[in-house]
């Protein structure tokens, strides 16, 4: 994994810029640094090295430099977190064989010691042992089609000489992130946002259309627009083509919706097979693996199979607490035991908010959701301390029928009238859910009044929106469909398809990614195969939520390999944090600061309205804790992009 940078233009001031701009993203690779200038004419290149080289490609290459020229050029950057091949040889950007096709890449293609030897048959040799040289010698056998023989996470960018134009392409479900700006006389593209602002004239302004909808709804990520006007986003499934200054984008996947026929057995086992090995393939690695391990059911699921397919004690990662109400340490222990892992815990500390909390806010680069956040970034800072990768469990609520899709299910069967069904699976369902699934239960059984967009939504709990942006908000837009009868088809498959295209996973990896790059670590989530998301998305009504439990196929599936205690968790907490305590305490004098003295905040927000409910908060009566995470998070923001002080 690794940072990717690069512009096409003609303007010699533009092209010096790409070494501040590169800069900004040593986070991500900082093992090695490198360049490649070709002249968009002629396609003579040449490659340079950074501060930052490997010492033998500072031996082998130039230091970067850019005398005047008005020729127009394409500058390819990358910044190298050696995972794969750690040898020069795995050097980016690479080049083919034949000089023809350049690349700068980010992300793992799993499958690529298959297509090598698949491309070896076909007549092509190889030079390194990298999974990046696969991407270009696949890109030369298949085109722009390469994209649906990868298995993996990817971000990159080719520049073919013959053709004279670039082909940039984004995984199926958006793990690894690409933006770009085709601006007045170039087009430039990056890993992260800050690195293409040191390319704009002045200090980009904030798209106010995201800011109302963040704070009514949390962050949605599936489309092309981000925080910042005229910086885009490539979506998931994607590739780009950029030629004679002009910018095409086509979507080359979406999620298969057949339907296989097997039964529950085959389906079991099916389960099985794919996520290990999917497991298998994200082991595949030159550099020391690890996992994320909170306790619950995914995280557990993965420990296991992991532990199945390796000899070696594995690394575990885990937050705990002082505070019971938040800690798992209990189910952390027992698999860590059962599997004969060795344990590394952190716990995250309050008196470290401030200095934890404006860094993280630097490297997620736009508005966060929720305090779920603060105990991952101490997981990634501990797991650099022994790995260089980490499998972690995202995507298994959204692949197999989470609890938060029962109401969706229980509208499926009042529809078709089995009312007494309907009755025993709600009665079932009830006992487990606390009062925010409460929420999120009612928000899909009456997808009319409820949005499950909306978790802990502020246009109702915490209504400071300043009136005239919450009406001007295209309320179509809310929705990921504006007719809920037209979504659900087999109800909670629907809803599968629309959570890992549209509603959470979006966001979520965006977070992952963010936080594991900020410490130099790769990422990876085996849920997301696009093999196991094409079985889960289709499985059946009944195989993603009965009796009351949510994901029963899947259960059914990994219970034997997992230990008791696991399985028959009921008290599901996710990322917990006792944010609501520290706001009414450690954390009292440091929101009062920040949000009463807030820098552009109340250009959305009504002030008074707001002091009326932090008042309320303090005093304990109303709890405000996400919302006021919301908006400390959106002053961050605000200010990191309004100063554009970057650090290097």
């Amino acid at each position: 994994m690794c940072g990717i940078n690069g512009i096409i233009t003609a303007k010699a001031a533009l092209k010096r810029n790409i070494i501040k701009s590169n800069l900004l993203l040593r986070h991500r690779g900082p093992d090695d640094e490198g360049y490649a200038v070709i002249n968009c004419s002629s396609g003579a290149a040449k490659e340079y090295s950074g501060v930052y080289s490997a010492p033998e490609i500072k031996k082998k290459y130039p230091a970067i430099e850019f005398p005047e020229s008005s020729m127009e050029e394409v500058i390819l950057a990358h910044r190298r977190l050696s995972i794969i091949d750690l040898s020069i040889n795995g050097h980016c950007p690479m080049c083919s064989a034949d000089g023809n096709v350049w690349i700068t890449y980010n992300g793992e293609i799993y499958n690529y010691i298959e297509l090598r030897n698949e491309l070896e048959k076909d007549g092509f040799t190889f030079r390194t042992n990298s999974d990046t040289e696969v991407i270009i010698n696949s890109y030369l056998k298949w085109g722009v089609n390469c994209l649906n023989h990868f298995n993996g996470m990817w971000a990159f960018a080719i520049w073919d000489k013959r053709s004279r134009r670039l082909f940039a392409a984004r995984d199926r479900f958006g793990v690894k992130p690409f933006y770009y700006i085709n601006g007045s006389g170039y087009f430039a593209f990056s890993s992260e946002i800050k690195p293409l602002v040191c390319y704009m004239p002045s200090a980009p302004a904030i798209n106010k259309n995201r800011v109302p909808f963040f704070l009514l709804y949390g962050n949605r990520l599936n489309t092309t627009d981000t925080y910042l006007n005229d910086i885009n986003s490539l979506k998931a499934s994607c590739y780009l083509i950029y030629e004679k200054g002009k910018v095409s984008v086509k979507q080359y996947y979406d999620i298969n919706r057949t339907t296989d026929n097997l039964n529950e057995e085959q389906l079991k086992n099916k389960i099985v097979e794919l996520l290990s090995d999917s497991i298998k393939l994200r082991f595949r690695s030159d550099v020391p693996v690890g996992t994320c391990l909170s306790g619950g059911f995914d995280s557990s699921s993965i420990v296991s199979l992991s532990g199945e397919l390796n000899t070696k004690s594995l690394e575990t990662f885990s937050a705990v607490w002082n505070e019971k109400n938040c800690d798992e340490s209990y189910y952390i222990d027992i698999v860590n035991n059962a599997y004969g892992c060795t344990p590394n815990k952190v716990i995250p500390d309050v008196n470290e908010f401030a200095e934890v909390f404006e860094t993280l806010c630097y490297y997620q680069e736009l508005p966060t959701e929720g305090p779920g956040l603060y105990p991952q970034w101490y997981v990634m800072k501990e797991a650099r301390k022994k790995v260089k990768v980490l499998l972690d469990g995202q995507g298994g609520d959204e692949v197999f029928g989470g609890y938060f899709q029962m109401g969706a299910y229980l509208r499926g069967i009042i529809k078709d009238r089995k009312m007494l069904k309907a009755a025993a699976e709600s009665r079932n369902f009830l006992q487990f859910l606390n009062k925010s699934g409460l929420h999120s239960f009612s928000s899909w059984l009456f997808p009319r009044q409820y949005n499950y967009l909306t978790r802990s939504k502020l246009s109702a709990k915490f209504d400071v929106l300043n009136k005239e942006l919450a009406g001007s908000l295209n309320k179509e837009e809310l929705f990921f469909d504006a007719e809920p009868k037209k979504l659900f088809g087999n109800y909670l498959s629907d809803l599968s398809y629309h959570f890992i295209r549209n509603i959470t996973i979006p966001a979520l990896l965006h977070y992952e990614d963010r936080s594991s790059m900020a410490q130099s670590i790769e990422s990876r989530v085996p849920f997301l195969d696009y093999r196991l998301v094409e079985l889960g998305v289709n499985l059946s009504a009944n195989n993603l939520s009965h009796r009351g439990v949510s994901r029963p196929l899947y259960r059914k599936a990994l219970k034997p390999k997992l230990p008791e205690e696991v399985v028959n968790r009921k008290d599901k907490l996710g990322f917990p944090v006792p944010f609501s305590e520290w706001t009414k305490g450690p954390l009292k004098s440091y929101i009062y600061d920040n949000l009463t003295g807030a820098f552009g905040l109340f250009d959305y927000i009504n002030k008074s309205k707001f002091e009326s409910n932090l008042k309320d908060h303090f005093a304990g009566t109303k709890d405000y804790s996400w919302e006021l995470w919301r908006l400390l998070s959106l002053n961050n923001f605000l200010k990191l992009f309004s100063k554009n002080e970057f650090r290097n």
